[in-house]
């Protein structure tokens, strides 16, 4: 997809932040210090330091590289990730290099302020850049080569999308063209050159052909880079692949990825570690120091056995890991093979309530804690159930390529609980891969509100 970026844009941009760091940093200054910084020069090295550090992100992340169909959460994740790193980075220099000279509360309040404004700006550029557009300004003339349901596609989600900043000028084509596109369509295939001589108006050209015409395709390729007209290729490969995927290259090998996977990124991981270790930590400190205690001590009031019941799981790459929770059943030898069924007779009464609530998988904040789960990601599997249903539900293994979650995509669209059938297996894989080829972390936010309003406010007949 063509990104069409404003090729100006992060200067002016990048200004418009340093001022909203200039005003939280200062604005902090007066909340903390009335105004007077205790060490002049320290703060201010700080505050240049802080300017720099968010050049260096804003230009690495390429935040400022606003693309021609703009997808808010993608957006705003980028803006949430730069954040992230910011505040990590300035952090560990602040404590690794001035320890108790620099004020905590400070630092806090600038990182809060500069936050929100930063926010605000980016939700303001979107909305700007989405009305210049609908405006008819920033346009690209585009016209159409081939038609098949590709293209077709294309041009109702996007080239006739206002706001997307596209303008379909014109359709060639030896297939037939629907009766809701023939305004467009100028004529045969091999009629589009001798138009092109004539029209000097477009920017772009779409070609959508089978790839035994690779060599029209070509003399395509030639005219429109002699004319200043940029081309994008729909790749035709229906034939044999059934799935998305993403071009890259190895040492100069043009290759298809068969998948985007935005966590293969390390700041993307690193974005992701940094959160979910500070959410376990505040769980475990803000609520685990007061409610663990108590609920051990009901399970232990309510049957025999041990408080936790601690089970081997299939981790991330298909890696064995020790998967904490509440004890929910009475101890039984079947814990291990078979998974809990409605009205379950081994279920506990104050199981039952445990397992309504998702409070018996409290404990599971220790697995993020120390780096073999994370809060969201594809709920872990026994070992006997991995191994059976890698066998019987297509891509299921593809589930291991990220961390397994306390929470997941799969589970608040419906594929909660007991997989009575292979096609319930299925549902759930093929939500856990949705996720892991759409990762960021505004849909990790959007999981975790859903997954506290369904367990407070929506009784899951899934959940027993």
């Amino acid at each position: 997809m063509p990104k069409g970026r404003i090729k100006y844009l992060p200067i002016p941009a990048f200004f418009i932040d340093g001022l909203l760091f200039f005003v939280s940093f200062f604005t902090a200054n007066y909340i903390v210090f009335d105004g007077v910084f205790p060490e002049i020069i320290l703060y201010r090295s700080i505050f240049l330091f802080g300017l720099l550090l968010w050049l260096g992100i804003t230009f690495r992340l390429k935040m400022y590289d606003i693309p021609r169909i703009i997808y808010t959460d993608k957006v705003v994740s980028k803006s949430l990730h730069g954040l992230t790193l910011f505040t990590l980075i300035g952090a560990t220099f602040l404590y690794l290099l001035i320890e108790y000279k620099f004020s905590r509360d400070f630092f806090i309040i600038t990182i809060l302020l500069f936050g929100v404004m930063h926010a605000i700006f980016q939700i303001l550029l979107m909305y700007v850049f989405k009305r210049y557009r609908k405006r008819g300004h920033n346009i690209r003339k585009v016209i159409v080569l081939g038609f098949d349901s590709k293209i077709e596609k294309l041009i109702k989600s996007v080239l006739m999308v206002p706001e997307n900043g596209y303008e379909l000028h014109s359709i060639f084509s030896d297939n037939e063209v629907p009766e809701s596109l023939q305004t467009f369509y100028k004529g045969k295939e091999s009629e589009l050159i001798p138009y092109l001589d004539k029209s000097k108006e477009v920017n772009a050209l779409f070609i959508s052909l089978p790839p035994e015409k690779s060599a029209i395709i070509n003399k395509y390729i030639s005219y429109a880079d002699n004319h200043l007209i940029r081309v994008y290729i729909l790749p035709n490969f229906s034939e044999y692949l059934f799935q998305h995927f993403r071009m890259t290259y190895i040492n100069k090998v043009a290759t298809l990825y068969l998948r985007a996977e935005p966590l293969e990124s390390l700041t993307s991981r690193m974005t992701k570690r940094a959160c979910d270790f500070v959410f376990s930590l505040l769980v475990l400190i803000g609520i685990g120091v007061w409610l663990y205690p108590l609920l051990a001590i009901i399970i232990k009031l309510n049957s025999k056995g041990p408080v936790l019941f601690s089970q081997m799981r299939s981790g991330k790459d298909d890696k064995p890991f020790k998967c904490y929770k509440f004890r929910s059943m009475t101890v039984n030898t079947e814990s291990d093979s078979l998974q809990a069924t409605k009205n379950d007779s081994r279920v506990t009464s104050i199981g039952r309530i445990l397992r309504k609530t998702s409070l018996d998988e409290l404990p599971q904040f220790y697995n993020v804690l120390i780096g073999n789960m994370s809060v969201v990601g594809p709920r872990p599997h026994m070992l006997v159930h991995t191994e059976s249903y890698r066998k019987s539900v297509q891509k299921f293994m593809v589930r291991h390529f990220v961390k397994p979650g306390i929470t997941g995509w799969a589970q608040v669209t419906g594929f909660r609980g007991e997989t009575k059938t292979v096609q319930d297996m299925k549902n759930r894989a093929q939500a856990d891969i949705w996720y892991i080829e759409n990762w960021n972390l505004i849909l990790d936010v959007k999981i975790l509100f859903l997954t506290i309003w369904q367990v407070v406010f929506k009784k899951d007949s899934n959940a027993f």
